[in-house]
């Protein structure tokens, strides 16, 4: 649901399913942190230096840690409600809630450039990366 209220449509879904990094659906930024979290939540980000030397060239090191820890705090949580057992929302429940909490592609774009832009700023001052 996640996914729809940001913007992803149903063949970008179809993509992720298959062979994302073939699909002309997604930039090279974009496949590089789909290889990225895949490679994180597989727990063989340690030994894949191409995804890693592909997110150094393409991002910043305070996007790679966003993007990290996005990806580490969705594996947490997928954790805990598989060892807990959780009983989730029927789709259903999740279709009528969507757009209802205001998330959409703009608001988080804005939300991680002030948070980048505080990153640079902070960099600058201490003549960093």
């Amino acid at each position: 649901m996640l996914g729809q209220a940001l913007g992803l449509k149903e063949d970008e879904f179809a993509a992720l399913q298959g062979d994302y990094r073939a699909s002309a659906l997604f930039n090279e930024r974009e496949k590089a942190v789909l290889a990225w979290s895949e490679a994180m939540t597989l727990n063989t980000a340690k030994r894949d230096k191409a995804s890693w030397d592909a997110m150094r060239r393409l991002f910043s090191d305070a996007e790679i840690v966003e993007i990290s820890l996005a990806c580490a705090m969705f594996n947490m949580i997928n954790r805990l409600n598989d060892s807990f057992w959780t009983e989730l929302e029927p789709e259903e429940f999740n279709r009528r809630q969507h757009g209802a909490v205001g998330v959409t592609a703009a608001a988080l774009g804005e939300f991680a450039c002030r948070i980048c832009d505080g990153v640079e700023k902070h960099e600058s001052r201490n003549g960093a990366r």
